[in-house]
């Protein structure tokens, strides 16, 4: 009488293939989380651009908004915010944060963002910071970024930045805001 049933030898293959079918999609599993942190980036990218360009549209329709020394702008709402050059000034606390909605997000004066219930940090950047890893050759300005859980901003590049180059309120020619990111060092 024979017993239906597996042998040992076709127990040990199928396991083999399951530890290689492990092997080989873990990777793509894991990286979700990256791709995720990447696109949610991206969002604030262009939650930040449109923000700086429709203030800067609306400082130049509503040119009576702007304080006497042209270094705030008040809002529909009341809210002032800091300008350079008749653009939103590069500053997290005093003006992005009220032009845009981001959740769990803090501001830190660390490179590293570990702050438990948050999942996204802002850090305060001056133009020297962009200018050392090659984003403007300007020098100046003010700016921030906005980097993951877990990330240090020095060691990974896995960020978004925002830098308004104009060194005093009201130059005589306005450089353009820089917005963009670098995903180089996002994975883990």
């Amino acid at each position: 009488m024979r017993q239906n049933g597996f042998t040992l030898i076709e127990l040990i293959t199928v396991i083999v293939i399951l530890g290689i079918l492990g092997a080989v999609a873990s990777p793509r599993f894991l990286n979700f989380q990256d791709d995720a942190n990447e696109a949610a980036m991206l969002g604030m990218k262009g939650a930040i651009a449109s923000a700086e360009k429709l203030t800067a549209m609306k400082i130049h329709l509503d040119p009576d908004g702007l304080s006497a020394n042209q270094s705030r702008y008040t809002l529909d709402n009341g809210q002032t915010i800091r300008v350079r050059g008749k653009l939103p000034d590069g500053r997290w606390k005093n003006t992005f944060a009220y032009l845009v909605e981001i959740s769990d997000i803090i501001q830190v004066s660390s490179n590293n963002c570990r702050n438990e219930g948050f999942k996204w940090c802002v850090r305060q950047r001056n133009g020297g910071w962009f200018s050392s890893r090659g984003y403007s050759d300007l020098g100046t300005g003010r700016g921030f970024v906005i980097y993951p859980f877990g990330k240090n901003l020095n060691r990974d590049r896995c960020y978004i930045y925002f830098l308004n180059q104009n060194r005093i309120a009201n130059p005589s020619v306005v450089q353009p805001s820089l917005v963009g990111h670098d995903f180089s060092q996002c994975s883990t």
